[in-house]
């Protein structure tokens, strides 16, 4: 009827309404609107073309991926399906034997007799708690943690994970000393600054005795001790801490040879923060990177809580002449220059209130560089810097890696990683890139590149995804207290430690410690343009 012809009619010519009636719309009209249409469908394209010349321009050595990560906004995981990975991992299961204090103790007994020290370290061993020269629950090392949460750790993955009862029938096995405590109760004075840290430039000699005597053991020599783990911090400054040393103070007859601490260090598979060797000068070991210990009780914060000021940064401008990492004197630039280079551009960049910058040689000088409860004093709150501040740069200090990375993440500040070197612990599984912004030092190092300019021109679209992604990572890089099977469906640290060691198991000589350079290739950072 009259009805239904109006509806066909509707869908066919354009309406227009007046005050209280409906007509259909002219031919002339309809044509009018018709190039209007098309002017708007246009508008898009005449408006975003210079742009994207400007984006071509500006990115020339990027290409097209370049401008189409900046349209996108973050970039997006390289492998989406890294819990898949997590898991798929863990599916292939090992078999496990695990050396500790309680195992050891007739190895004790035949190196060192009798001596009462080793009761010490036993008892320290099965109540961390008690060991008088604890950092103030917040340590750099992991090692302590490690040692007390490792064989929880792999219980609460059984049936996959099965503990055998000899070496011979593990596909790893397990060295779980804690290094501080051993060499402590055996009468080896740390400095304060390594107790503070929580770890030892480098081990001592009770403890490489007994390395000497796992050496000897038939299970090392079936592979080369290829298949043992143990925990080493830092491998590098193990094997040049003797060269280091001789030009300091004479050398002690009981430090072991270079070639001795290579055995180790350049057969096992070793898991640390950072691995400072360069790639030749690791030998046929393996290296599973893994965070820093950072506390997340003291860090753990919302990322999209209110945050006052749009950069924070608190750093030392000036560092050690000597380098304790070798593979970053491959790098074109010191880490001072890199450092001066930053506060240079935030001091002359930033409006007022706009960052939070302390350059801590001049605030607490050199003297007070390692002693943090002095910060306090010196007005100085390292904790309240990274949970007030929308990004945190990340520069190199005295190696490539840093705790103030894992630091910015749980408090939910965007690392702006300024360092080549820096190593991504478990990159296979945890979405770094959807996570953060990664400049090279090529590009910070340029006159014609401004930080500050860069993290203003980040939308708010952008930095809202970063900083979910943030809070969806930060359990695989937090270290938690193992009680029975973890109910949460993310894993966590030692969860993710552990299934990288089931997969070198299997695929021995696995890269486990990707750096920012190596994830992110040759990719430059873009400083988005305005559009109008």
């Amino acid at each position: 009827s009259s009805h239904s012809a109006q509806a066909v009619s509707s869908q066919l010519v354009p309406l227009r309404k007046t005050s209280g009636n409906i007509r259909l719309a002219a031919p002339s009209e309809q044509l009018a609107r018709a190039m209007a249409r098309s002017v708007w469908c246009l508008l898009p394209l005449i408006v975003n073309v210079p742009v994207l010349v400007t984006l071509f321009a500006r990115t020339s050595s990027a290409g097209l991926p370049g401008v189409l990560r900046y349209l996108r906004g973050p970039a997006s995981p390289a492998n989406p399906e890294r819990s898949g990975v997590y898991q798929s991992w863990m599916r292939q299961g090992m078999r496990v034997f695990v050396f500790d204090a309680a195992s050891l103790r007739p190895v004790a007994r035949e190196l060192f007799g009798e001596k009462s020290w080793w009761n010490t370290y036993e008892a320290w061993a099965s109540a961390p708690a008690t060991f008088p020269n604890q950092t103030a629950d917040d340590p750099e090392s992991p090692g302590a943690f490690f040692h007390s949460a490792l064989r929880p750790a792999l219980e609460a993955h059984a049936p996959r994970i099965q503990f055998v009862g000899s070496p011979e029938d593990a596909d790893l096995v397990f060295w779980n000393i804690w290094d501080v405590a051993l060499c402590v109760a055996s009468g080896h004075r740390p400095q304060a600054w390594e107790l503070q840290k929580g770890r030892l430039t480098t081990s001592c000699e009770a403890h490489f005795e007994m390395l000497t005597w796992l050496q000897s053991t038939p299970r090392w020599h079936r592979n080369h001790g290829r298949d043992h783990v143990l925990f080493a911090d830092n491998p590098y400054s193990w094997e040049s801490y003797r060269h280091f040393k001789k030009w300091r103070t004479p050398l002690p007859p009981t430090m072991p040879r270079v070639r001795d601490v290579m055995r180790i260090t350049r057969n096992a598979t070793l898991i640390g923060i950072e691995d400072r060797r360069t790639r030749g000068h690791r030998g046929g070991s393996s290296f599973v990177a893994v965070p820093y210990f950072a506390n997340a009780t003291k860090y753990q914060a919302p990322a999209r809580q209110d945050r006052g000021h749009l950069v924070g940064l608190a750093a030392s401008s000036e560092l050690h002449l000597h380098s304790s990492c070798e593979i970053c004197s491959e790098l074109p630039h010191s880490p001072s220059e890199v450092r001066a280079r930053i506060f240079n551009d935030l001091n002359a960049g930033c409006a007022q209130g706009e960052c939070e910058v302390y350059d801590l040689s001049k605030v607490i000088g050199e003297e007070q560089r390692n002693n943090i409860s002095f910060y306090a004093s010196a007005g100085v709150n390292l904790d309240e810097v990274v949970h007030k501040v929308v990004f945190c740069p990340i520069p190199r200090g005295d190696s490539g890696c840093t705790k103030r990375f894992f630091g910015a993440i749980l408090a939910g500040c965007i690392p702006v990683v300024l360092s080549d070197a820096l190593v991504l612990p478990f990159a296979s599984v945890v979405d770094y890139r959807g996570a953060m912004l990664r400049i090279p030092e090529a590009q910070l190092m340029s006159p014609d590149f401004s930080l500050i300019a860069f993290l203003r021109s980040q939308t708010p679209q952008q930095i809202a995804t970063m900083q979910g992604n943030l809070e969806h990572i930060a359990q695989s890089i937090t270290y938690r207290a193992r009680r029975g099977v973890s109910s949460s469906p993310t894993p966590d640290a030692m969860d993710v430690l552990i299934a990288s060691l089931v997969h070198l198991a299997h695929h021995p000589g696995a890269s486990l410690g990707v750096t920012a350079a190596e994830l992110y290739r040759g990719e430059i950072a873009v400083e988005a343009t305005p559009v109008f």
